[in-house]
């Protein structure tokens, strides 16, 4: 890791996680979500996509594409909008997600969505997936994406 490289702690639950930002590859993303911090925010986790936990962000942030993709593995951390599936078809919200198991793909009513990759988890990603399981089954409580201690 660069000395100089930015992380930012997801917690979800009793899980913390420490993921570094992507700023080489998703310059304006990794600002706009830094500038942010820290955001509390509802999760919920996806029915069409597979393992991806997402978490709501402020309506008013709009992600520029960027470093985009169709095809996430676990431990990536992605900035996108979210369709709002029935009853309200045609609205989406802004989320935050990351991908904690393999075969997932985020997807929308119409197909792959492309989402901005500005962040890779690097430690904790393992308590972080047991954990979502765990908040699947017994339901989910909001999530924090905050600054390390100590920035």
């Amino acid at each position: 890791m660069n000395v100089s490289t930015k992380r930012i702690r997801i917690k979800l639950g009793s899980a913390i996680a420490l993921a570094e930002l992507l700023e080489d590859e998703a310059p304006r993303t990794c600002a706009l979500i830094w500038k942010q911090l820290p955001m509390t925010g509802k999760t919920g986790h996806s029915m069409e996509s597979g393992r991806e936990v997402f978490v709501e962000v402020r309506k008013n942030l709009r992600p520029e594409p960027e470093n985009r993709t169709i095809y996430q593995i676990p431990g990536d951390v992605v900035f996108y909008l979210k369709p709002i599936l029935l009853p309200l078809i045609g609205r989406e919200r802004p989320v935050i997600s990351f991908i904690y198991d393999r075969d997932s793909q985020i997807r929308g009513p119409k197909g792959p969505i492309p989402v901005n990759l500005f962040a890779r988890i690097v430690e904790g990603l393992p308590r972080l997936s047991q954990e979502s399981v765990r908040m699947r089954q017994q339901g989910f409580k909001p999530a924090v994406i905050e600054k390390p201690e100590g920035i």
